[in-house]
C-alpha cells in the first residue's frame, strides 16, 4: 500500500472515529469532482437505478430540498456519505440483506445520523421475525447536523410521490 490504511468505526451511543491515513473516496472529494454548479447541492446519492421508484425518489428529494442526485455505488458507499457529511440524503428502493446496512448504519448512528426504511419506518431486516421481503423497503440515510425533523419530511416527501405509494402497497401484498 502506498498510504495507510484507513478505518472508520462506530459504535451507536459510544462513539465513532477515523484512524489511519485521510480517507479519499472513489471520485470524490465533492469539491474537487462536483462544481456545484452542474450538480448544485446539497446533494442526494442514489445508486444508478431506473427503477420507476428510485425515479420517483429522485424527484421527491430534488422537489423537497432541492439539489441535485449524485451517483454512489454500493449500499454502503451510500450510507457512508451520509455519515461523512458528503450528502445530505442517501436513498436505495432495495438491499440485498443485513449485511449490506449493519456496518455503514452503525458507523451513521454513531456520527449522529439517522436511518430508517424508504418510507421512514424502523429498518425491520436484523429482527428475527422479519418479514422475507424487508430488503425491498430499502433505506433511507441522513447525515447528523440536520434539523431534528428533516428526515421524517424526507420520508414524507419519498411517500408523496404516487409512484412510491404504488411500491409500498406491492411490497407489501408479498
Amino acid at each position: 500500500l502506498e498510504t495507510e490504511p484507513t478505518i472508520i468505526y462506530g459504535l451507536d451511543g459510544i462513539g465513532s472515529g477515523v484512524i489511519g491515513s485521510f480517507l479519499t473516496r472513489g471520485p470524490y472529494p465533492l469539491e474537487r469532482n462536483i462544481d456545484g454548479v452542474k450538480y448544485p447541492r446539497p446533494h442526494h446519492a442514489t445508486g444508478d437505478s431506473t427503477a420507476e421508484v428510485m425515479e420517483a425518489c429522485r424527484r421527491g428529494a430534488i422537489k423537497g430540498i432541492g439539489g441535485s442526485t449524485v451517483i454512489y455505488g454500493g449500499a454502503g458507499n451510500k450510507i457512508l456519505a451520509a455519515a461523512l457529511g458528503e450528502v445530505n440524503v442517501s436513498i436505495q428502493h432495495k438491499v440485498g440483506g443485513a449485511w449490506d446496512l449493519c456496518a455503514p448504519q452503525a458507523i451513521l448512528k454513531a456520527m449522529g445520523g439517522e436511518m430508517t426504511d424508504l418510507f421512514g419506518e424502523e429498518i425491520e431486516i436484523y429482527r428475527d421475525d422479519a418479514p422475507a421481503n424487508c430488503n425491498e423497503r430499502g433505506y433511507l440515510a441522513t447525515p447528523s447536523g440536520v434539523d431534528a425533523a428533516y428526515h421524517k419530511r424526507l420520508a414524507g416527501w419519498m411517500l408523496a410521490q404516487p409512484e412510491v405509494q404504488k411500491y409500498k402497497k406491492e411490497i407489501n401484498k408479498k
